[in-house]
């Protein structure tokens, strides 16, 4: 039987609204959006992350986000200061059982050495040898695989790693100074972090991240300039990679739940990753019990990097097939279907084995089929570092951009949810303006996205450490969009009990940002970002992205 187009166009439809949906954690029952702009949040979403820490944080709001961050002025001055023959030891992460510990563990078996200390005496100690690729990262016993598997992520992007790890940074020799420097992206702004190169061993090995190479030593050291900014090594156990990828590139991520074998959400990941965004997946599970891997060869609550998919046509036929990269970089690999000494790799010639550079080697890396894939974990990260205007996982080009920050404060602007028309009216409201739709080719676009404004926002709250000690609260925040034909006032509590949304983030979650793209008709439209409890303090950031120009004012008063 020959296929209806225009009934596979609906059903791809509804696959980008599911995904959609699933990204934010919700599934809201069918209601018609009349109906819709009257229902409370009858309530928010604690996310817990299956790689928690062992220990936990007491919280408390965040202060300064100054933790792990000094100035190179200041750095300067202190190597100024230090005598001749004399290596640099960070005052603000001293080389103790503090920069390891937030809790009371034991760390009478670590000693600090130096990259020099660890090497072979015909060895030269480097930052990095023949650049930076994923196959240099090999994850210790740290539980960071969300920060490790997001690296393995971007180092494939040459441009990116030149910006957080700058080169010609001795490690021993002429120049050297024993201080190393990375920037990361944090609320908005690149930083610098400073550390000097001492690092944890035990029994003279190094127990946390590390490099294949033994003498190449940037795995640990950007490992370490993380952990400052955290606190402690300690503080990095457990995480999510979208916020790691977000750290390393200033991108914008979005969470997708895997929902059995969805095409849609393949040909998405298949398309992000040839247009060079950064892409990891996880497994659910408590990792804190996964010391070693499930008889699969996949270990639970673990992080990944995707690293390619690949439509591989054989003998038999055309299997979808996606390549993983454990941050373990050992033999803890897939023991499936199509795993490196597969039996379904007899089928395929040698060509193209040699174009994906299939090998048989105990690195962590391994293929498998996109059926066990979406069998075998439950949730893919991507991230753009730029807007993915169409929702096809491709980054588009943007004509223009915009960025502000503010502050819920009690008693005054943190309104809370919808629950309570009344102080949700008080949350900060910002015009947004779209004064012309986009520019559409009839030969290429979907024809319902004619006469459109495609945006992206992206709302942020501030995460960062400020006390080694003490975690920043992680509220549960999401954002809504409704038209308005006056951009001079604000919003009343009427408004929003008898006016549907043109949009939100999805259901309140306690993520530390969340995101959604719209197709928009050109006109006025309020942007309102808000905590999900009321009278809960904390900073934001709000970022805009569009495809023609247009403004974001306020918070109007």
């Amino acid at each position: 039987m020959g296929s209806n187009p225009s009934k596979q166009k609906e059903k791809r439809s509804q696959s980008v609204a599911e995904v959609r949906i699933l990204a934010n954690g919700h599934v809201p029952p069918r209601r018609t959006v009349s109906t819709l702009s009257r229902v409370a949040e009858v309530s928010g979403r604690e996310k817990r992350n299956p790689e928690e820490p062992v220990v936990e944080f007491p919280q408390e709001e965040y202060k300064d986000g100054k933790l792990g961050i000094t100035s190179k002025d200041t750095i300067l001055n202190y190597l100024d200061s230090v005598e001749d023959g004399e290596l640099f030891c960070d005052p603000d992460f001293n080389a103790d059982r503090f920069a390891l510990f937030y809790s009371d563990r034991d760390a009478s078996d670590f000693y600090w050495k130096r990259p020099v200390d660890l090497v072979e005496e015909w060895q030269t100690p480097q930052l990095m040898v023949d650049g930076v690729t994923r196959d240099d990262i090999k994850q210790g016993t740290l539980g960071d695989c969300w920060f490790l598997s997001a690296c393995a992520a971007v180092s494939q992007k040459k441009e990116f790693m030149k910006k957080i790890v700058p080169s010609d940074q001795p490690l021993c020799g002429p120049g050297y100074k024993g201080v190393v420097h990375f920037r990361f992206w944090r609320f908005g702004d690149w930083v610098d972090v400073y550390i000097d190169d001492l690092l944890p061993t035990v029994n003279g090995k190094l127990v946390y991240g590390r490099c294949t190479e033994p003498q190449e030593f940037w795995v640990a050291l950007i490992e370490k300039a993380y952990a400052k900014l955290h606190g402690s090594y300690e503080a990095i156990e457990g995480g999510q990679s979208m916020d790691a990828l977000v750290d390393l590139t200033g991108g914008i991520p979005r969470l997708y739940e895997i929902q059995d074998k969805d095409p849609f959400l393949y040909r998405m990941i298949e398309k992000a990753q040839q247009k060079g965004a950064f892409i990891t997946c996880s497994r659910k599970g408590n990792w804190k019990l996964s010391t070693k891997a499930d008889p699969n060869g996949l270990v639970s609550g673990h992080a990944y990097t995707v690293t390619e998919v690949r439509k591989i046509k054989h003998v038999r036929g055309e299997d979808k097939l996606v390549r993983i990269r454990n941050p373990w970089g050992d033999n803890n690999e897939w023991k499936g279907s199509w795993s490196d000494s597969d039996v379904n790799w007899t089928w395929v010639d040698d060509q193209t084995k040699k174009e994906i550079g299939l090998q048989a080697k105990d690195d962590g890396e391994f293929w498998m089929s996109y059926r066990d894939f979406c069998k075998q974990f439950q949730e893919v990260t991507i991230c753009q570092y730029g807007p993915d205007f169409d929702g096809d996982g491709v980054v588009d080009k943007f004509g223009c951009y915009a960025c502000v920050k503010g502050r819920w404060e009690c008693d005054k602007n943190a309104g809370g949810s919808r629950n309570d028309l009344q102080k949700f009216a008080t949350n900060p409201q910002y015009i947004l303006t779209l004064p012309e739709a986009d520019d559409f080719d009839p030969q290429k676009d979907d024809p319902d996205l004619e006469g459109l404004c495609s945006i992206v926002i992206s709302l942020m709250q501030e995460h960062r450490q400020s006390t080694r000690n003490v975690k920043v609260k992680k509220l549960q925040i999401g954002f809504f969009l409704y038209r308005t034909e006056d951009p001079t006032k604000k919003l009343s509590p009427q408004h929003f009990r008898y006016t549907p949304d043109s949009g939100k983030s999805g259901v309140y979650i306690n993520y530390r940002e969340v995101s959604q793209q719209f197709e928009l008709e050109p006109g006025h439209y309020m942007l309102i970002p808000s905590t999900f409890h009321h009278n809960e303090a904390a900073d934001y950031m709000i970022r805009v992205f569009g495809e023609k120009s247009f403004t974001l004012e306020g918070p109007l008063e």
